[in-house]
């Protein structure tokens, strides 16, 4: 319908409505309006939808036809021209309410109809048609849900089978693992440095061979480095447990070699916090004040350069459990046939 249409019926019927009725409806639509923006008052977009692109669009339409200038499209600006619009303009909100937000159903659409029978062909075309267009979106949204549950349900049965897998895991018993160790990557020697119990004293050869290797990376090194530094930067070596003095000397020859410029790898980001970061160049730098300096240096904050890449392995390491990683599994599970009769499949 034009806006002259509108206009012209906005002055037919304004005898035929009482005051109170007008209010109702009013208030109805504006505190439609209000809830709505309160319920999601912590989103970008407020109105978001095919029902409120069509509600708004339909407010902007009374409010041409009015000759009532919209500010812009924020609850406010909507709320005032609600408030500013001749009673007819409100009675079709109030209906546009209904039909585009009521999902279908016997009682919503008895409902409807009672609504426009008062407005004329145009605005009962349109809305008919706008609610038909919400209802076919709701159901193609519905499906798509239905089917994002059914693969959210799948994957999750798959990761079921992935860590109850025997094929997924990996010995780590010292001889095995550190000849295993041998033969990988640089980003599988930092997913297994990332991953590291430090406060175990078990298997640290491991480490002490990775963090030995000129094709180490500096982000593993650092790492390392880090990550015990924060615990015992600060401790006479001679006062630890052996297997943190062990950690403390370690920790003391990455600063070495990182120093001497051994590791000639610069790619990989490590995971230590930026306030343990900071711990530990607020340490260095009071102990550089006392005149009794740590014993070893690596660059300050200022000139420290590292990599900015994850690693990318085919394996995940946490407490001395090294597994193939998920994505990688799922690769060597299907090459090899695996999980058609899932757990039978690895008693073979």
């Amino acid at each position: 319908m034009s806006i002259d249409a509108i206009r012209g019926q906005t002055q037919r019927e304004t005898s035929q409505l009482t005051d109170s009725n007008v209010a109702l409806y009013r208030d109805h639509v504006r505190n439609s309006v209000m809830a709505h923006a309160l319920g999601h008052s912590g989103r970008s977009t407020l109105f978001q939808g095919l029902s409120w692109d069509y509600f708004l669009a339909d407010v902007e339409l009374e409010a041409r036809a009015a000759r009532i200038r919209m500010r812009d499209m924020t609850v406010g600006s909507i709320c005032d021209t609600i408030d500013a619009l001749p009673p007819t303009a409100i009675v079709r909100l109030d209906a546009a309410l209904m039909v585009y937000f009521t999902p279908s159903s016997p009682d919503n659409e008895a409902q409807v109809d009672w609504l426009l029978q008062g407005q004329d062909a145009a605005t009962v075309k349109r809305m008919r048609q706008r609610r038909h267009a919400v209802h076919a979106s709701g159901a193609i949204a519905a499906k798509q849900d239905e089917a994002k549950k059914a693969a959210a349900a799948q994957e999750e049965a798959l990761r079921s089978q992935y860590r109850a897998c025997p094929h997924a895991a990996i010995s780590t018993e010292r001889d095995h693992f550190l000849r295993w160790i041998k033969l990988q990557t640089p980003d599988t020697w930092h997913v297994i440095v990332e991953g590291w119990d430090y406060n175990s004293a078990e298997r640290d050869d491991v480490i002490e061979w990775i963090l030995d290797q000129p094709n180490c990376d500096l982000g593993t090194a650092a790492q390392f480095f880090f990550t015990a530094a924060i615990g015992l930067a600060a401790d006479d070596p001679e006062k630890l447990s052996p297997g943190y003095r062990r950690k403390w000397h370690l920790m003391k020859h990455v600063a070495d070699n990182w120093q001497r410029g051994l590791y000639l790898q610069n790619q990989l980001r490590h995971s230590v916090e930026p306030s343990d970061m900071k711990y530990y160049d607020e340490l260095a730098a009071e102990r550089q004040a006392e005149g009794c300096p740590l014993p070893w240096k690596v660059p300050g904050p200022e000139v420290r350069k590292l990599g900015t890449r994850r690693p990318d392995s085919a394996y995940c390491y946490e407490h001395f459990h090294l597994r193939l990683g998920f994505d990688a599994w799922k690769r060597h599970r299907e090459r090899a046939g695996c999980g058609k009769d899932f757990p039978r499949c690895c008693e073979a």
